[in-house]
């Protein structure tokens, strides 16, 4: 099990009490992958959601079949994956995650989180809350890289 003090070095888990903590801690995971490694690519069924704990990964979009760009980098104490918690007829992920770096990764399903988020309300809200805070800077961003092409 993951100790909850640990998991207060993830931003989007800074509202969460330690008691909510303890409960998260019980479903998470700690997974690793190489750099270079594909931990999700876009398209692909979205079941998991990821924080980094140590290292780098590059979320990535295809422009062309044959070009992908850079969308935005990921750094230790940051959320990705956050397709598999959003209510929609299919989850699946928007986007490609690479690992630049050796990374080291929380993991947790959205089909636990989702339970525990119906087990316990405020902690569901404040979770989406801050999700819904890293939704409005990722669709800023790609604004921005948007404007920049035309």
């Amino acid at each position: 099990m993951i100790n909850f003090n640990e998991l207060k070095s993830i931003v989007t888990l800074n509202h969460l009490n330690d008691s909510m903590l303890d409960e998260l801690s019980s479903i998470t995971s700690i997974v690793e992958y190489r750099a270079g490694d594909y931990i999700f690519n876009e398209g692909e069924n979205a079941k998991s959601l990821y924080a980094v704990i140590k290292g780098k990964v590059r979320l990535e979009i295809d422009k062309k079949h044959t070009t992908r760009i850079s969308i935005n980098d990921i750094v230790q104490g940051m959320v990705f994956g956050f397709s598999a918690l959003i209510d929609t007829e299919k989850k699946n992920y928007t986007t490609y995650a690479k690992a630049l770096t050796d990374v080291k990764l929380y993991k947790w399903e959205a089909q636990d989180l989702e339970t525990l988020f119906a087990q316990d309300f405020e902690m569901g809200f404040l979770f989406m809350k801050e999700i819904a805070k890293i939704i409005k800077t990722r669709l800023q961003i790609r604004n921005v890289q948007f404007l920049d092409i035309y």
